[in-house]
């Protein structure tokens, strides 16, 4: 499998913190953890991911489950690699899209990310020159082969209290490592 040094270190942003020794184990494709542990995992590892998602509600709560079933955490690098997942491989809507684009705080999280990436041109720069040949590449090796798309706005309580392996394996889900 082909590794992919990424322009941002895992110190550069860090809102959710690995487990000692690596990562948080919903990040690993084979993780039996269910869909609920693994989010529970997030808001323990991110307190302030669980808090924000509270007090925002089922649009974030949303957002939250798709760091977990596509293995990204909430550091700067795993938001920047989770958005072609969101956008090619679940079913949100435009509307959907603009309502979470449209909040406060995620406008405010947005300008962190820009700062951390020496301003709006330089992030820009890298976006064309790095991230969107990587998002291609995510998209035909990752995203384009999933059997269905993740249904956003639809998780169930059953698809809750399933493990993620197995949903990965009925979605067709490969994560990007």
């Amino acid at each position: 499998m082909t590794r992919i040094a990424l322009p941002i270190q895992d110190s550069d942003v860090s809102v959710s913190r690995p487990l000692k020794g690596g990562s948080m184990k919903f990040m690993q494709q084979d993780c039996a953890l269910t869909l609920q542990e693994g989010l529970n995992e997030l808001y323990l590892n991110a307190p302030e991911v669980a808090r924000v998602s509270q007090l925002k509600g089922k649009t974030f709560h949303d957002h939250d489950l798709t760091h977990v079933i596509f293995g990204c955490d909430t550091s700067l690098k795993g938001e920047i690699l989770l958005n072609p997942w969101i956008l090619f491989g679940t079913t949100i809507t435009r509307s959907e899209l603009s309502a979470y684009a449209a909040d406060p705080e995620v406008k405010r999280l947005n300008q962190e990310g820009f700062d951390l990436l020496g301003g709006r041109l330089k992030a820009y720069m890298l976006f064309v020159i790095y991230y969107l040949p990587l998002y291609v590449w995510i998209w035909i090796n990752h995203i384009r082969p999933m059997r269905t798309k993740w249904p956003h706005a639809s998780v169930t309580s059953d698809m809750l209290a399933t493990p993620l392996d197995q949903l990965r394996r009925d979605y067709g889900i490969r994560l990007f490592r």
